[in-house]
């Protein structure tokens, strides 16, 4: 059992000092039991300044607005979801903060998706306490 318990040490801790958490917030999930979450965006603490044409950049922000969209209908499992605003952050790494709104459990709610310039969602941690806050 002692060496079961130390691998897993080590991979809570690479994880906790491995990621920033950048946005934090509740709702009532669509089977209406409150829920907390949290996007930690990886920090690997290298240079991940993106250098791309305008061009480039809508033709990203898009994308990440389309995949973002996808994942949050099957996530969050709302009716009427709308994208209201995908913004570019310059966090601990560079990702896209999608915004939306949606019925949920009966009532319209805003939630969020994160999506990695390299195209790939972020998944939240659900927790047990939580306040909606933004951190750039």
């Amino acid at each position: 059992m002692r060496f079961l318990l130390l691998p897993l040490v080590l991979i809570l801790s690479i994880q906790a000092f491995g990621a920033d958490l950048v946005l934090k917030f509740t709702l009532t999930k669509a089977d209406g039991t409150p829920a907390a979450y949290e996007f930690l965006v990886p920090n690997d603490n290298t240079d991940q300044s993106l250098t791309m044409s305008q061009d480039e950049a809508v033709q990203r922000q898009h994308n990440a607005g389309v995949a973002a969209l996808t994942w949050a209908k099957q996530f969050y499992g709302g009716h009427e979801i709308y994208l209201r605003s995908v913004e570019l952050q310059n966090g601990p790494v560079p990702y896209y903060l999608a915004k939306f709104d949606g019925d949920l459990a009966g009532a319209r709610q805003v939630f969020f998706a994160i999506v990695l310039t390299s195209g790939s969602i972020l998944e939240p941690t659900e927790t047990l306490q939580g306040t909606t806050s933004i951190r750039r």
